[in-house]
């Protein structure tokens, strides 16, 4: 993995797939990407007649286009101090081609670099065999479960 320098932002990439913030010309983008059942159904959907405004902290970017995004957060009270709550999604044409799960390790790489984080939490809908796929790919671990969901938990580690 390597940091690739931009004029005013960031980007990550393992040769293949890249992460990077999003820009304006992402934004119709992001919304129609999450226009699918599969999306609708795990994820937060605008309210009726809202304009939407995505906002993931990172693309993921294959060949030149964006296939989904990345995202973190650290503004959830069941945190515990250090711990992210990451999220992603790939939309329904590039799905399960490995993508989620590196443009993940991508985040990783980056959050470690900032030195702020120390654990990554993914809270995952029980249901989502999918998403829980990618979690166990990328190398978390199962920490806890309820009948709505289950935690998985990775230490942010340095790659370099």
């Amino acid at each position: 993995m390597q940091v690739v320098p931009s004029s005013n932002s960031w980007s990550e990439t393992d040769g293949d797939v890249t992460i990077r913030p999003p820009g304006p010309d992402d934004v119709a983008v992001l919304v129609e990407g999450r226009d699918d059942a599969e999306t609708r159904r795990w994820l937060p959907q605008p309210e009726e007649g809202s304009e939407p405004s995505p906002g993931p902290t990172a693309c993921i970017v294959v060949d030149g286009g964006v296939v989904g995004w990345v995202a973190y957060d650290t503004e959830r009270d069941w945190l515990r101090p250090g711990e992210v709550n990451i999220g992603y999604a790939v939309f329904a044409p590039h799905r399960r081609r490995g993508y989620a799960s590196r443009a993940l390790q991508l985040l990783l790489a980056h959050l470690a670099r900032t030195g702020e984080y120390h654990f990554a939490r993914a809270s995952i809908d029980r249901g989502n065999g999918a998403s829980i796929g990618v979690a166990v790919k990328a190398g978390f671990t199962l920490v806890d479960s309820d009948d709505n969901g289950v935690d998985y938990l990775r230490a942010i580690e340095p790659t370099d």
